[in-house]
């Protein structure tokens, strides 16, 4: 999609969505979009904290008490802010979560006691999927909400975003999203579609082109 000023201009889908009976993609068609998920979970914190409800700068045990880390000194002073810009000390972890489907948020946050750093607190940037996930899992604390249902309060609804959903499960009951597929041995094949609802606030939801302008435009638009 294109736009400029308040409107969309140009929006199009490329390729096909499904190959095998040659559906086209679309402006509509639906797709994960992976880790631009943080975006909309940090955009939900930014909404509490003008509420009053939360401080980037606060540490995050004043919200949950018992959250704790590895390092003790870290447990202690990480902020929502420190959360949500990856400068934890942690290193990805990704295998602590990935595919793992059975664990829920909470379990998740409770495991970061037992993951080791590679940094201090503060010392560098170093990505982290449960970092975020955290931020996901403080917005449902505050919120006493589900995560899915605050995103879809405080930002879909606003912005009109009305097929943007949470699981792959909520795509496939819609009338236009793609398969996804990879590429192998110079072929392109057909490979499962992947459930990530638990690790969700890092990078669930799925949207289309014509949606994600809406959150285009409510940014550059503010």
């Amino acid at each position: 999609a294109v736009v400029k000023d308040d409107e969309v201009i140009y929006a199009k889908g490329f390729g096909y969505r499904n190959m095998d009976k040659k559906l086209a993609m679309t402006a509509d068609s639906l797709l994960a979009i992976g880790s631009a998920s943080k975006a909309f979970t940090t955009f939900a914190m930014g909404i509490l904290v003008d509420e009053g409800k939360l401080n980037w700068d606060k540490p995050v045990r004043n919200y949950i008490p018992w959250f704790r880390l590895y390092d003790p000194f870290a447990s202690e002073r990480l902020t929502p802010r420190d959360l949500v810009t990856h400068r934890s000390g942690l290193p990805r972890h990704d295998l602590s979560w990935y595919n793992n489907f059975k664990a829920s948020r909470k379990e998740f946050v409770m495991r970061l006691a037992h993951l080791k750093p590679t940094a201090d607190l503060r010392e560098k940037f170093q990505y982290n999927n449960l970092m975020l996930l955290t931020a996901g899992y403080l917005v449902e604390v505050i919120t006493d909400k589900k995560w899915e249902t605050a995103i879809r309060s405080y930002v879909f609804e606003p912005l009109g975003m009305k097929r943007t959903n949470f699981s792959v499960e909520d795509s496939q009951r819609d009338m236009d999203f793609a398969i996804p597929y990879r590429e192998k041995d110079g072929k392109i094949e057909q490979i499962p579609f992947r459930n990530i609802t638990n690790i969700g606030p890092a990078g669930s939801i799925n949207s289309s082109v014509n949606e994600m302008s809406h959150w285009l435009l409510a940014h550059l638009n503010q």
